[in-house]
């Protein structure tokens, strides 16, 4: 009834399958059963066995697989825990000796079992003892495994701090040094302020200065004429003093006309590098350092500054 009722979802649970009869039949009738519910098609069969020969079927069917329940020898109990991949082997014999059975009859008893089946059974508690180690160092694994995923995570967690610790620096550093540029211009600008009435009044001076030094200059420079052209002065003046007298209101404005009017006498003697001139328009003295004659223009460096001057804008020593 249960092989013809399994379906692909069913579970079955044989227990001690093949067992209160002939072990050699017992144990075909076991394989017949297992092998008929792996090709029913049900979905897991897990069977109990005492019989040795049906662990072979792992060996020539894949759809088995060996499992035991693992005994603790010095307790004499099992730990209820599964090994699978492991067969289960049978420890009666040890169990007798421990309970107490009399040696001759635990030794014939080896005996009679067979040094293969003790060979066997030294392989499988080999394979327990490998299942065990192995399934401890599978949680041993683990562990680590979780570990290492705990400690990523907190590595993930370390640098997002950091670069969040980054960005917090460098936004203020910039914030600093904007704020310390501002301190700057204002500074700038505050002495820009200050500098400027002062800069007004040089220039205001300079300008002064210069228009007191127009007059003293047309003086020196008509003075500097000789020869005919004095001549020509005197005369001038001289006739404009008459005018003067004759016609008072016009004196002033006719002195100014003849004094424009008088043409400038070149320089027949060009100045060389290095000659000490004075400067009528300044009232100093300074010295050549360059000569052009074809633009009848000279250099003059007048203490720290240096000035380009038409030949006649300066007297020779």
């Amino acid at each position: 009834n249960i092989i013809s009722q399994s379906t692909s979802q069913s579970l079955v649970l044989l227990d001690e399958i093949g067992a209160g009869t002939n072990p050699l039949e017992g144990t075909a009738l076991g394989m017949s059963l297992l092998e008929a519910f792996a090709e029913s098609g049900s979905l897991l069969t897990i069977a109990t066995t005492h019989h040795g020969e049906l662990k072979t079927l792992k060996y020539s069917n894949d759809f088995f697989e060996n499992a035991c329940m693992e005994f603790d020898e010095v307790k004499l109990k099992p730990t209820y825990k599964i090994l699978w991949g492991v067969p289960g082997r049978s420890s009666a014999i040890n169990i007798a000796e421990r309970l107490g059975l009399p040696g001759i009859v635990v030794q014939n008893a080896r005996q009679l079992y067979g040094a293969a089946s003790a060979e066997i059974n030294e392989v499988i508690i080999e394979m327990e003892r490998f299942k065990t180690q192995f399934l401890e160092h599978v949680h041993e694994a683990r562990h680590f495994l979780m570990l290492s995923r705990n400690l990523h995570k907190n590595l993930l967690r370390t640098r997002r701090k950091i670069l969040e610790h980054c960005a917090s620096q460098r936004f203020r550093k910039v914030q600093k040094i904007s704020d310390a540029a501002a301190i700057a211009r204002s500074l700038v600008h505050k002495s820009a302020q200050q500098l400027c009435p002062s800069a007004s009044q040089a220039r205001s001076l300079v300008h002064k200065r210069a228009q007191q030094l127009r007059p003293s200059a047309s003086q020196s420079l008509h003075c500097t004429k000789v020869g005919k052209n004095q001549h020509v002065l005197t005369s001038n003046f001289q006739q404009t003093t008459v005018d003067k007298v004759e016609h008072p209101a016009t004196a002033s404005s006719s002195v100014v006309k003849d004094i424009k009017q008088s043409p400038r006498v070149k320089r027949t003697e060009l100045p060389n590098v290095g000659d000490l001139v004075h400067v009528s328009s300044f009232g100093k003295k300074g010295t050549v350092i360059k000569v052009e004659p074809s633009k009848e223009e000279i250099v003059v460096q007048v203490g720290n500054m240096k000035w380009i001057m038409k030949f006649t804008d300066i007297v020779t020593y």
